[in-house]
């Protein structure tokens, strides 16, 4: 038998991008605080950046006072910790209060506590494991109801357990080891497991539903300045847009002669952050001046604001999208003495169907469902493309379990 070897070149492109590349887009994306954090670690390490904020040139030096203007902009929020903290100082029972403040410092952003006893003992070493789980047990009666919980299921049994009734004491049997069974919407088989009536099983699933499983969440991580990037004004029926920082009073000192070659990676480094910064606030102008161009109706007349889409404002910038979505992300612009995300300019239209805003209509009408005639999806493909969205059954499917939204059979109530 005969082989030939065939021999050929294939040419293809390959887009890869430098460090350089790498480290724009990262500038890009971060938020104002977040940059200036990096700047302040380059300074502190890299003799050839330096800091001098005379050289600023952006909005916050036209200000008579930087400071006063921050201070109008401060977001001041109670952070978990600072709540937990008055209520331990207040408690009027027997509480080891050094203890009682280490475990509050110890959870985690959404109020649980991810330590053991024995990890919590080995800085207290003075207490017993009765003493650590006694002051656990104390925060957990403490609002938000539901914090200093070690899992999901005390988290709930937590929020339960301020409540009373015979659906209450059900609801606390499925927090406690049938949580996954909830998860499948096997209704029948809880009822048989528990020894009660589907009726009963779906009133304490409803209960279970309307806790909150992540009781720290809505308390501030930290209670911090606000760092707005853009700041817009009406003048002469005009909209104009600056940027607060332009050059964050940076500069970059000249490379000696010199072969030491870390001497020459800090000056690259150097240079590197000016030059991502810049970049980053071009892009973030333009950006920003399509924004307000797109919207020009809210910002001279205070209209509704239009749909919008990310590849609306690409497509007007002539950059990709992904571009625009890292430039809005976490980043603000002061407009009559209020402080506006923006990506509260880019408000759902029935023309932008980003995969993001497909889910969301998705998970949006199957929440308004009738839950004893859920909506499958094939019924759903038909009711966006209503809407003009032209999304497949199996599209749909995809997208649905991407959320962790049950099938429509799963769904369905029974009782």
């Amino acid at each position: 038998m005969q082989q030939n070897i065939d021999s050929r070149q294939i040419l293809y492109q390959k887009q890869q991008l430098s460090y350089h590349q790498r480290f724009e887009l990262d500038v890009l994306e971060i938020s104002n605080m977040d940059l200036n954090e990096m700047i302040q670690k380059e300074l502190e390490s890299n003799p050839f950046l330096e800091q001098d904020m005379c050289l600023e040139t952006g909005h916050i030096q036209k200000e008579e006072t930087n400071f006063e203007l921050l201070l109008n902009y401060v977001v001041k929020e109670k952070t978990l910790s600072e709540e937990l903290h008055e209520q331990v100082r207040w408690y009027d029972k027997d509480l080891h209060i050094d203890l009682a403040i280490f475990i509050t410092d110890m959870l985690d952003s959404n109020g649980y506590l991810n330590y053991t006893n024995q990890e919590l003992l080995k800085y207290f070493p003075q207490y017993d494991i009765q003493e650590v789980e006694k002051t656990i047990k104390i925060i957990q009666t403490m609002e938000p109801a539901g914090v200093a919980a070690r899992s999901l299921s005390e988290c709930l049994i937590i929020q339960l357990s301020k409540m009373e009734g015979t659906i209450v004491e059900i609801a606390k049997q499925i927090a406690d080891g049938y949580l996954e069974e909830v998860a499948l919407n096997h209704i029948d088989l809880l009822a048989k497991q528990i020894n009660t009536t589907t009726a009963n099983i779906q009133k304490a699933i409803d209960l279970i539903k309307s806790l909150d499983p992540k009781p720290g969440s809505k308390y501030s991580n930290t209670a911090s300045y606000l760092y707005p990037d853009l700041f817009c004004f009406i003048e002469d029926s005009k909209i104009h847009l600056e940027l607060m920082n332009d050059t964050y009073g940076l500069h970059v000192n000249k490379l000696p002669k010199t072969d030491y070659e870390e001497c020459r990676s800090w000056y690259r480094n150097a240079t590197n952050l000016v030059s991502a910064i810049k970049k980053r606030n071009q892009t973030l102008l333009k950006v920003g001046n399509a924004i307000c161009d797109f919207q020009k109706d809210y910002f001279l007349y205070s209209t509704g604001l239009k749909p919008c889409s990310m590849k609306q404002i690409a497509d007007i910038c002539n950059v990709h999208e992904s571009t625009v979505s890292r430039c809005v992300a976490d980043k603000s612009m002061i407009f009559n003495n209020q402080v506006i995300p923006l990506k509260y300019f880019f408000p759902r239209g029935l023309a932008d169907d980003s995969v993001i805003e497909i889910q969301e209509l998705i998970h949006d009408l199957i929440r308004k469902e009738d839950p004893y005639h859920p909506l499958s999806d094939e019924k759903i493909s038909q009711m966006l493309a209503e809407l003009d969205y032209q999304i497949s059954r199996r599209t749909i499917a995809k997208y649905r379990e991407k959320m962790n939204i049950p099938s429509s059979s799963k769904r369905k109530r029974k009782d």
